[in-house]
Parts: structure tokens; sequence; C-alpha cells
């Protein structure tokens, strides 16, 4: 009597369906994982604006975007109607290095305020981002400053505007908001919106509300890497290699720390280093002025967007 088996075509039409239900069941899978990935990213968003509140509460003042040592009249810029304004987008960097120092970005300023206080005692904030007395510090991994979908995140080579290396740094998953519009790269300290360099805004200052206002938005490694630490003098920030947008783009030390509204939607494959984007594709995470945290889709109107990213409506920038 011949033994009972599996015919070659029975197993065929087995292995079919098995590869059917696997198809069926990873990108399921994969949802459930993105999902997971973005909970926690909104928790460190969260973490953040829990730290930003106890910051004002302790010195009446949300912390710069970063801090510069130097004359303000450097940022003064002619006033310019508020229509007119919106035409404009950030200048590329030219040869001319503008300093930055010490550099310290809001992320660093918030350390004592995540759990990081340790690390803040390691960082000689008399000295600047870039000194090689802060090259252990500012190349720490923060998990805070991580979020979990970014693809680049990593202790990176940061490139100077002569295209040479100029030391390694930890990247930051997220960036402040500067406002709408405006010349990050050359003029730091006149945006319209919380975080500028040398800002330091208060609530009073947010006249469009808390709960309307943007603080802190995602600008993932995988599209841009920039040191949580803050701003490099020399500095650039420059597209991620693979990164969904069309063109590479050099963008000058300031941006390191700072995004914010331009003339593209969230997540444009146009989109610069200087933009908000995000690694979780219909959606960009934000922390908003009075601590929670929405996502805003990238269809987004753009009149909604400026609005959001403006402390005080949208107006024309001003000298610092």
């Amino acid at each position: 009597m011949a033994k009972k088996g599996f015919t070659l075509v029975e197993l065929l039409v087995v292995i079919v369906i098995i590869g059917i239900l696997l198809g069926l069941l990873l990108p399921a899978v994969q949802a459930a994982r993105e999902m997971v990935r973005k909970t926690s990213c909104t928790n460190n968003l969260r973490q953040i604006g829990l730290a930003m509140q106890v910051y004002h509460n302790s010195l009446s003042t949300f912390p710069s975007g970063y801090i510069f040592n130097g004359p303000p009249a450097s940022n003064v810029v002619p006033q310019i109607p508020a229509k007119a304004t919106r035409r404009f987008d950030a200048t590329p960097p030219s040869v001319q290095i503008n300093p930055s120092r010490p550099g310290w970005g809001w992320a660093a300023l918030l350390l004592p305020y995540v759990e990081q206080s340790a690390l803040a005692n390691e960082i000689d904030f008399h000295r600047s981002v870039e000194d090689p007395g802060n090259a252990t510090p500012r190349g720490r991994q923060l998990k805070t400053y991580i979020c979990p979908s970014d693809t680049g995140v990593a202790v990176f080579d940061v490139i100077d505007e002569n295209d040479s290396v100029m030391g390694r740094a930890a990247t930051n998953s997220y960036a402040a908001c500067f406002g709408s519009m405006g010349l990050i790269n050359t003029h730091p300290g006149n945006g319209n919106g919380v975080f500028q360099r040398n800002s330091r805004t208060q609530t009073k200052d947010i006249k469009d509300g808390l709960s309307h206002t943007l603080a802190i938005g995602e600008r993932p490694g995988g599209f841009a890497q920039a040191p949580w630490a803050g701003v490099m003098t020399g500095g650039t920030v420059r597209t991620t290699v693979g990164a969904r947008v069309y063109s590479a783009v050099t963008e000058k030390a300031p941006a390191m720390a700072l995004a914010r509204i331009g003339r593209r939607k969230l997540n444009s494959p146009y989109s610069e280093p200087y933009d908000f984007f995000s690694p979780h594709r219909q959606i960009v995470l934000f922390l908003y002025a009075d601590g929670s945290v929405h996502g805003l889709p990238h269809t987004t109107d753009m009149e909604v967007l400026h609005a959001l990213a403006t402390k005080a409506k949208l107006e024309a920038f001003s000298g610092e």
C-alpha cells in the first residue's frame, strides 16, 4: 500500500497561501510598529514641553533658540511689510563665516529639566559648542531628542563651510520654531516665532495663544543632521544622503537649532534643511507652546501653518 503524502501541486498551493497571508500580515505589523514609534516620538515632545514649562517657571522665560555673545546690531534688517516677507526665503550660505559662539541651543539649555543634569555638568557653557573640550558631551546621544522612526540618528561629522570636518556631534530629531519665513541663515535673531538667536520669549509675548503657537517640531537626522547641542560656528546643516527630497542643500550654522515654516508644505519633496520634516510621512508632530503635542497632516493649508508658526500674528520682521 502506497504511503499518503502531499503532491508537488499541493505543496505549491500551501506555499502560495502562506505567501499571501504573510503579504497581508506584514503591512499590518509595520503599521503597528510605526504607531508605537510615533507614540514614543509624541512622548519625547511632551517631555520637552514639560521641561520648557518648568524652565519658564524657574527663569520667567523660555530658553533661547541658541546663545550668541555678540553685538545685537549685526542682526538688524530693514522693516518689510508683512505680505512682502512671504515672498522671500532664506539666503544660501556664503564664504563669510558669521560667529555664533558659544552657540548652546535650546536642547542643551533644557538638559537639567529632562533629567540630564549630570550631562549638563559635563559641559563648559563658557566655551563654544565646537570647542574640543566639549567634544565628549556634545557627542552623547540622548533618547529624549531621538525619534524612533529617525533613520539618521548618529554621532556624525559636522562639515564646515569649506567642506572640512570640524568635529563630531550627536544628532537631534527636533528643531525649534523660528517663525513664518525669515532669514535663518543670515538674520537668526529676527524670527517672529517663539525661538530665535538670544530670544527670551515669555508666555505673555505669545499673543496668539499658547495652544495656537508652534514651539518645537520634527526635523530628523534622516532628512538633515544637526547637533542637539546647538550651533557650531562655521558649521553647516546639509540634506542627508537618501532623504526623501529632490535636491541636496547646504545651510549655515544657525539652522542647526532652528527651522521655520516657509514656502513649502510639510514633508514636501522640495524641502530644505531649515524646513520641518517628519519620518512619519503623512503627519509632522509639533510641540505647542502650551505643552500639548499634535500631528499636522502634510496637506495642512499654508495660511494655517504660517499663522501657527508666529507668536503674535503674521507681522514684519524687526531688528533685535
